[in-house]
C-alpha cells in the first residue's frame, strides 16, 4: 500500500474525512433550508397500493449494513409482492447475498470526484418509480437526502437532520442499544423486527471457509473442525486496542493452552510479521480474506473476541459468541448483548483473558 492510500485509510485521514463530511452536510444543509420547502406530512394509513419500495441506508460500514438487514424480513412482510430494492455503499455488498432484494444500487465515495456519475444513479432511480422509500438510517440527512431524491411518492422515516426531506414521519425514540434502531423501525411499520443483525452463510463460502481453516491446522482428516477462538485485532480509530496488549493478551491464551486464531484485516497486514512472531504452538496467523469467506471461517470458531469493530457485529449476526473489549462506555451502546455475548470496557490484559478463558464454550471445549 503507498503512503497515501495509507494515510486515508489511518485514523488521521479517517478523522479529517469525518470533519469533511460533515462540515459539507451542515453546509448543505442551510442551502436546502433556503430552497426547498419541507415536504407535507401524510400518515401512514395513507400508504397503500404499493408496488416499488426502496430501503436507503447510503453507508460503508459492515456494522450498520448488518443492522438494516434486519429490516428487509420486516418490509418484505409490510409490503408483501412489492418489488425491494436497497441503495446502500459499494464496498458493503458482498454482506447482502441471501438476502429477499430484487435489485441493489451501490453508492461510491467516488461521486466526490465524479459527481455526474451520482446524477446518473437517481436517474435511474427515478425511472423505476418507487412508491415508497424507507429512510434506515434514523433521521440521517444524507438518508433523507437521497429518498427525496429517488422521486419516491411517499418517504417513510424517523425525526431528525433529513427529516425535512420525508413526508411520513416518525417521532425519533430514545434507543438504549444499535440493535434497537430496527425494532423501532418494524414497529412503525407495524411488522416484527429482529433483535440482531442478520446474515447468511453461503454453501460455496462454506467450502471455502474450511480450506482456509484447514490452511490453520484447524481442519482434521475427518473433516472435523477443531475448537478455537478467533481474535480479530483491528477496530476503528480509538476503538482499536494497542499490539503490544494484544501481544501479552495472546501470550496468555497460549499458557492456557487455548487454540487461537489471530484474524488481520486489510489495514493490520503492515503487523503480520510482528503478530506471527508472537504466537506459539496454540496460534495461528490469518491474514485478509475475502468478506463472505472470512465470515463462513469465523461461524465456526467456538467464541470470537474483537474491539468495537465490524467483525464484532459479523459475529453477533453468525450466532458466535462473541466477547468484546470495549475502550469506552460509549460503545456500550453497540455491545453484543447475547445470553452468551461478553463485553468489558477498558478491561487489563488479567481481566480480559479471564473473561475469555472462563467462557462456556472456551473452558468445555478445552477439557
Amino acid at each position: 500500500m503507498d503512503v497515501k492510500r495509507r494515510l486515508l485509510r489511518g485514523a488521521s485521514g479517517q478523522r479529517v474525512g469525518h470533519a469533511t463530511g460533515r462540515a459539507g452536510r451542515q453546509t448543505f444543509g442551510r442551502l436546502l433550508e433556503a430552497l426547498l420547502p419541507r415536504a407535507a406530512r401524510v400518515p401512514l394509513d395513507d400508504v397503500r397500493d404499493v408496488e416499488r419500495v426502496l430501503l436507503v441506508r447510503p453507508n460503508f460500514r459492515i456494522g450498520n449494513t448488518l443492522m438494516t438487514n434486519a429490516i428487509i424480513p420486516a418490509l418484505r412482510a409490510r409490503f408483501p409482492g412489492a418489488r425491494l430494492d436497497y441503495l446502500t455503499g459499494d464496498t458493503t455488498i458482498p454482506l447482502l447475498a441471501g438476502m429477499p432484494i430484487d435489485e441493489i444500487h451501490p453508492m461510491s465515495r467516488s461521486y466526490v470526484r465524479r459527481p455526474w456519475e451520482f446524477v446518473a444513479l437517481f436517474r435511474r432511480l427515478r425511472a423505476l418509480r418507487f412508491d415508497v422509500a424507507v429512510e434506515a438510517g434514523m433521521g440521517s440527512f444524507s438518508g433523507g437526502l437521497y429518498s427525496y431524491l429517488s422521486g419516491a411518492r411517499w418517504r417513510i422515516g424517523f425525526e431528525g437532520e433529513g427529516e425535512r426531506f420525508l413526508n411520513v414521519l416518525f417521532p425519533r425514540p430514545v434507543c438504549m442499544h444499535a440493535y434497537d434502531d430496527a425494532l423501532e423501525i418494524g414497529s412503525a411499520l407495524g411488522m416484527p423486527c429482529s433483535d440482531r443483525p442478520l446474515y447468511e452463510v453461503g454453501d460455496d463460502e462454506a467450502v471455502a471457509a474450511l480450506d482456509v481453516l484447514r490452511s490453520q491446522g484447524l481442519v482434521a482428516a475427518n473433516g472435523a473442525v477443531a475448537p478455537f477462538v478467533a481474535v480479530f485485532v483491528g477496530g476503528h480509530l480509538h476503538k482499536r486496542w494497542p499490539n503490544d496488549r494484544w501481544i501479552e493478551f495472546l501470550r496468555r491464551l497460549e499458557l492456557a493452552e487455548a487454540r487461537f486464531v489471530v484474524c488481520l484485516g486489510p489495514e493490520e497486514m503492515h503487523h503480520e510479521s510482528l503478530f506471527s512472531d508472537a504466537v506459539g504452538a496454540q496460534g495461528s496467523v490469518l491474514p485478509p480474506q475475502r468478506l463472505r469467506v472470512f465470515a463462513a471461517a469465523l461461524a465456526r470458531a467456538s467464541v470470537l473476541v474483537t474491539p468495537d469493530s465490524g467483525p464484532m457485529h459479523l459475529g453477533v449476526a453468525l450466532g458466535v459468541p462473541t466477547i468484546a473489549f470495549l475502550t469506552s462506555e460509549d460503545s456500550r451502546f453497540y455491545e453484543p448483548r447475547g445470553p452468551d455475548d461478553r463485553a468489558a470496557v477498558a478491561p487489563s490484559v488479567d481481566e480480559a483473558a479471564d473473561l475469555v478463558l472462563s467462557h462456556p464454550r472456551v473452558r468445555l471445549r478445552s477439557a
